[in-house]
């Protein structure tokens, strides 16, 4: 008894343990960035910064705000995020639907394909992407990333969501079709609602995929009025220097629309809507 009593005391200290490693490990780079972004430049300077600030300044935010245009820059990004996240969505819930639910030949070979998209690096595109985007006339237009964007997320959104829908019984569908509803009212009143916790979860990480994109927009994006956040945050490291103060806060405010969107996100990551309700 004394025995097993020992050892489930110390498997609980263990596994506290490596979770608070594991929380620290993963804290540390966020506490950093804010408190580099309040510190003076005299304290971030040096060889061996201080682990806490002994002034708090504002200072980096006001030159950030005031001397710079990072915050058109964040419009930009948050204007492309937002209609990227709305376009594929569209495309992976109607993608998705009809790879679970309809039948037709080639189903399997799409399903497929999808899974090759997903996978393949966006690196491998940037090139061929340039080209045809710059054909079009978009060059230097934070609208050309609305044709990229979707070429990698799409497939992420329509992979996810796949497995989502096949979750959800067929029996629902069959009883709304035998009400007389057709395919897309069954779609929109009865798969959209009960697959909404994983629409959502997609829509998130779709939204994070391509606010934090920077290799397309590096390419597509040059002048400051078409630049996007990740961009513009490059932008403050000239040659070998890098101004940090500007760089912190930067990162700081770049992070809050989508930390402030998870948070937005938990009311919907609910499951388990849909059990019983075919009992």
């Amino acid at each position: 008894m004394v025995k097993a009593k020992r050892k489930r005391i110390t498997n609980s200290v263990l596994t506290y343990g490596i979770l608070c490693l594991a929380l620290i490990w993963t804290i540390f780079p966020i506490y950093w960035m804010v408190k580099s972004s309040v510190s003076l430049n005299s304290e971030m300077y040096v060889a061996r910064p201080a682990l806490f600030s002994k002034v708090i300044t504002f200072d980096h935010y006001v030159d950030l705000i005031f001397n710079t245009t990072f915050l058109h820059s964040v419009w930009n990004s948050l204007v492309v995020a937002t209609i990227t996240t709305v376009i594929c969505l569209t495309i992976g819930i109607l993608g998705a639907y009809a790879m679970t639910r309809l039948k037709y030949p080639g189903r399997e070979l799409f399903r497929s394909s999808i899974i090759v998209s997903y996978l393949m690096p966006t690196a491998v595109l940037f090139v061929p992407m340039y080209v045809f985007v710059s054909s079009l006339g978009f060059y230097d237009n934070k609208y050309a990333l609305l044709i990229i964007y979707p070429t990698f997320v799409v497939p992420y959104c329509c992979y996810m969501l796949i497995s989502y829908f096949k979750a959800i019984p067929y029996a629902l569908e069959e009883a709304a079709l035998i009400d007389g509803c057709n395919r897309m009212q069954t779609l929109w009143h009865i798969i959209i609602p009960i697959a909404l916790p994983g629409i959502a979860v997609v829509g998130t990480f779709a939204f994070t995929m391509a606010w934090n994109e920077y290799l397309y927009a590096m390419i597509m994006t040059t002048s400051n009025a078409q630049k996007t956040a990740t961009v513009a945050i490059s932008a403050f490291k000239f040659a070998d220097s890098a101004i940090w103060g500007r760089i912190m806060s930067a990162s700081v405010v770049c992070s809050l629309p989508v930390t402030i969107l998870y948070i937005a996100a938990q009311s919907l990551l609910i499951s388990g809507k849909y059990e019983g309700s075919v009992k």
